[in-house]
């Protein structure tokens, strides 16, 4: 699956069951030692006035399907989030 295939998908949040929206142009954050995926960046919403991106920890991530990305928010804490 390509990166840009990723920020298609639709963002749910299985802690609440709702819809988080669209993450649009994702950008990934690699760990140098080892190479792996340690969080996902994407960008906040355009129509918010204070918008914010999203770091969600690649173990927050519960599945990758064909048109939902489903994270768990249970043990995301508000500092994951900040403003641009």
């Amino acid at each position: 699956m390509l990166l840009s295939e990723v920020s298609k998908k639709e963002v749910l949040d299985a802690k609440l069951a709702r819809k988080l929206g669209l993450p649009g142009k994702t950008d990934l954050i690699i760990d140098e030692k080892t190479g792996q995926i340690e969080k996902l960046v994407f960008p906040g919403s355009p129509l918010q006035k204070k918008s914010k991106e999203w770091l969600i920890s690649w173990n927050n991530i519960t599945k990758i399907g064909p048109d939902f990305i489903i994270i768990d928010t249970t043990s995301i804490s508000s500092a994951t989030t900040f403003e641009k």
